[in-house]
C-alpha cells in the first residue's frame, strides 16, 4: 500500500506467479504421484525429467495469464 496500487491488483499479480510455478514445485503433495506415474511410463524418470516436462507448460501459463492480466 506504501507503493501505492490497489491491493486486489497485488493479489491478481501474486495468484498468477503462485498458479504457474505450483505445477513444477517439489513441495506439492501431487508431485510425487506425477513422478509415481510417469516412472510406470519411463523407469529412469526422475524429479528432473518431470520438472523438464513440466516448465515449458508453467512458462506458457505464465505468458498467457500476464497477457490477460494486461488485457
Amino acid at each position: 500500500m506504501l507503493l501505492g496500487t490497489n491491493p486486489a491488483t497485488t493479489m491478481a499479480i501474486y495468484r498468477i506467479a503462485d498458479s504457474c510455478t505450483n505445477s513444477i514445485t517439489p513441495m506439492s503433495t501431487s508431485f510425487i504421484l506425477c513422478v509415481g506415474y510417469l516412472q510406470t511410463l519411463r523407469r529412469k524418470a526422475g524429479i528432473g525429467t518431470l520438472i523438464s516436462f513440466t516448465l515449458p507448460v508453467a512458462l506458457i501459463m505464465l505468458a498467457v495469464w500476464v497477457l490477460l492480466f494486461f488485457a
